[in-house]
């Protein structure tokens, strides 16, 4: 990955110590998939998110010092969040669409699986999709944040930097959201 080899390049210059950059590379780099997987879903777009994630990794090789309690994942988060958020949302004029995410990764065909079914799977993976594009950033990136990366409501709280009964909040508004948006194939329960 470009983002990587540029990475390292940049610990070898900042930081001449061989171990510094052995810790980085085994507490920080593991995360770049939830950091990009993040990013497309707050900026909208695949080049934005690489740059995004390029230059939270730049951040994150200039501040490594920093790191405490050896939480990388959400310290990079965090770190990849602000990036989007300065660089990428205050840019764009309000109400500006969103594009969807077309970036999804190849999706295997079970092969024991009909056709049909696949095919019906896959429609309704784009419409979850489709509808998580559609929240507001703050409940998209809850959503994103506890769904897709699977991070605690601690975790997401120190990502985002505010409380958990806020996250909490967050979270049940954009499960409500997506319920409604969703009504006609998932069955959600209960959800408010």
């Amino acid at each position: 990955m470009r983002v990587v080899s540029h990475a390292k390049k940049t610990l070898e210059v900042e930081h001449s110590e061989s171990s510094q950059a052995g810790r980085f590379e085994r507490t920080v780099l593991p995360h770049l998939s939830a950091g990009f997987t993040l990013a497309m879903y707050l900026t909208g777009n695949k080049a934005d998110a690489e740059d995004a994630v390029q230059e939270a990794i730049l951040r994150a090789v200039r501040y490594f010092a920093t790191l405490r309690d050896e939480d990388a994942r959400a310290w990079f988060l965090t770190i990849v969040r602000r990036v989007c958020f300065t660089a990428y949302r205050t840019d764009r004029p309000e109400g500006t669409p969103m594009v969807s995410i077309e970036a999804v990764p190849i999706q295997l065909v079970d092969q024991r699986e009909q056709p049909d079914t696949t095919a019906e799977r896959l429609q309704v993976q784009q419409r979850v999709r489709d509808a998580i594009d559609q929240l507001p950033p703050l409940l998209r990136e809850a959503i994103v944040l506890r769904e897709l990366q699977l991070c605690s409501y601690a975790e997401i709280a120190a990502v985002t930097e505010v409380p958990v009964g806020t996250v909490m909040s967050r979270l049940s508004r954009a499960r409500v959201r997506l319920a409604d948006l969703l009504h006609d194939i998932v069955d959600f329960g209960d959800v408010a």
